[in-house]
């Protein structure tokens, strides 16, 4: 069985990364929740982000390898937003150990990343329909290099325009039936991959 890997966003750890591991670990996954702000939490974007800036994305990057690192085993790497770029990094940068990635929040071209789409790893993104932050053309863009990696990467867009819509603690995005979809879709992949299906 995979160890799950879950990256947060820019906001840190909220409900919507707890409630994912909940509903992960009562599905009987493994899940560490990696957290790369040492328990700070944000409210806002431009708060988080300025946050993530100081920090710096190499530092987050480096930060993300490693904890993966020190997890023994294969992996599904999942992240949301920023995390999602995380879970797509350490994918990219252990190929031989990931079984899944999952987006959430929108998919990163990976020539963002300077590596490529793990061999034969299938994926998952999630994101509605106004998005603000989900770039256009990149939902095809991730799944046209999975398939040419082997891969392949099936994309998931809900009503309404929250970002962080599985996240009950944002009341302003988040949507209860989409969440609940896109949570049983999520615990449905990792179960899939983990078998060695999908």
């Amino acid at each position: 069985m995979p160890q799950v890997l879950l990256f947060h966003s820019a906001l840190g750890i909220r409900a919507g990364i707890t409630s994912l591991a909940d509903a992960l670990r009562a599905a009987g996954h493994d899940v560490t929740v990696i957290d790369q702000y040492d328990g700070r939490v944000f409210d806002t974007y431009p708060e988080a982000m300025a946050h993530v800036e100081a920090l710096g994305m190499p530092t987050l990057m480096a930060s993300a390898l490693d904890a993966a690192r020190e997890v023994d085993g294969d992996l599904v790497t999942i992240g949301w937003s920023n995390g999602a770029g995380m879970a797509q990094w350490v994918a990219a940068n252990l190929p031989e150990r990931t079984r899944g990635v999952v987006m959430g929040g929108g998919g990163l071209d990976m020539k963002w990343l300077e590596r490529d789409w793990p061999p034969s790893v299938q994926g998952q993104i999630h994101h509605t329909e106004g998005d603000p932050y989900v770039d256009e053309g990149s939902d095809e863009a991730v799944a046209h290099q999975a398939e040419a990696a082997g891969g392949r990467v099936e994309v998931f867009v809900y009503p309404g325009d929250g970002h962080l819509f599985t996240d009950p603690s944002l009341p302003q995005e988040y949507d209860e039936a989409s969440a609940r979809l896109c949570t049983e879709r999520i615990v449905a992949f990792v179960d899939s991959v983990s078998r060695g299906g999908c």
